[in-house]
């Protein structure tokens, strides 16, 4: 069958979806994917039959641009699919997915009946979850799995991170430097999820000898700024993966970073807010790679500091 994944939404959304793709590839099935902007280029070309991507307007404004709606919407009707997974709220991922004969959606009972409703009139089946942090002891990838019912064989998402990569990467992953290959994502979401400034400033200054440093090019010069550090940027997703993919160790906040370090491999030391820090690690630990998950008050950048004893030698 031809089945259609639409995930309008960031990267790291996009990466929960692998052990997905990973099983219904492996079912015989050919795998489209509808994405944005924001997550184009993920998925390795080999790994998909077909990438439709919406421009996304800026924010504030909701939705996508027209002329990539329309181009979108007529891609999909050419590849003719027999499935559409949808695994994003927003109203234009049902649109989009209107035209093919069967069409999967995530529901949430009677915490919000109005959208159950909508939901269900405009799928062919749909599946529950829980939208509260901590609502189900289940992972995002168990969760995403669920679409796949009655299309993958194996009741359980894969976790072995040979066959998650291979969606992600085309080949043998780049080195990313001599030993002990670390990299650390940069970003403001270390400061929005509870890490000091000035902690942040020394974490850069003392792994900046050991580490390649990077940031989304959007935010390198807001980080030169705070941290006086010229982080690496690419200029493409896919030489972004390829880094995350030729490390030893990732080094990040709770974001698209760690969600694609979970799928190829690296050990990843993964920082989490203080608030709820059981249930987001339950959720959005890394999935298929060993990983160590940190409290942002327990980050430091001093000598002694345990964060930077995991990230230099290891946990």
């Amino acid at each position: 069958m031809r089945v259609l994944l639409v995930r309008l939404d960031g990267i790291g959304d996009a990466a929960v979806c692998v052990p997905l793709i990973v099983a219904l590839r492996e079912a015989g099935h050919e795998v489209g994917v509808a994405l944005t902007t924001r997550n184009a280029g993920l998925f390795a070309p080999h790994a998909i039959l077909a990438e439709h991507v919406l421009e996304r307007i800026p924010w504030p404004a909701h939705g996508s641009t027209p002329a990539s709606t329309t181009r979108a919407r007529a891609e999909i009707a050419a590849q003719r699919y027999d499935v559409a997974l949808i695994a994003s709220e927003e109203p234009e991922a049902y649109e989009l997915a209107a035209p093919v004969p069967e069409r999967v959606g995530f529901t949430t009972g009677w915490a919000r009946p109005l959208k159950t409703l909508w939901v269900r009139a405009r799928t062919t089946r749909t599946v529950s979850r829980s939208q509260r942090a901590g609502g189900e002891a289940a992972h995002e990838v168990e969760v995403l799995y669920r679409l796949g019912a009655g299309l993958v064989r194996d009741p359980a998402p894969p976790a072995d991170r040979e066959r998650t990569r291979a969606v992600l990467l085309d080949g043998p992953p780049a080195s990313a430097g001599a030993p002990p290959r670390i990299v650390v994502q940069l970003g403001f979401k270390w400061i929005a999820s509870g890490v000091a400034a000035e902690t942040l400033r020394a974490l850069t200054a003392r792994l900046a000898p050991h580490a390649r440093l990077i940031a989304a090019p959007a935010d390198a010069d807001a980080i030169r700024a705070l941290t006086g550090i010229v982080p690496e940027t690419f200029a493409d997703v896919r030489a972004w993966v390829g880094a995350l993919g030729g490390a030893d160790r990732v080094v990040t906040i709770d974001t698209g970073a760690a969600h694609v370090a979970g799928m190829l491999g690296p050990r990843v030391v993964d920082v989490f807010p203080d608030a709820q820090f059981d249930a987001q690690v339950r959720r959005w630990r890394p999935w298929a790679a060993p990983y160590r998950a940190f409290r942002a008050s327990e980050v430091g950048g001093g000598p002694e500091s345990p964060f930077i004893e995991a990230v230099l030698h290891g946990f």
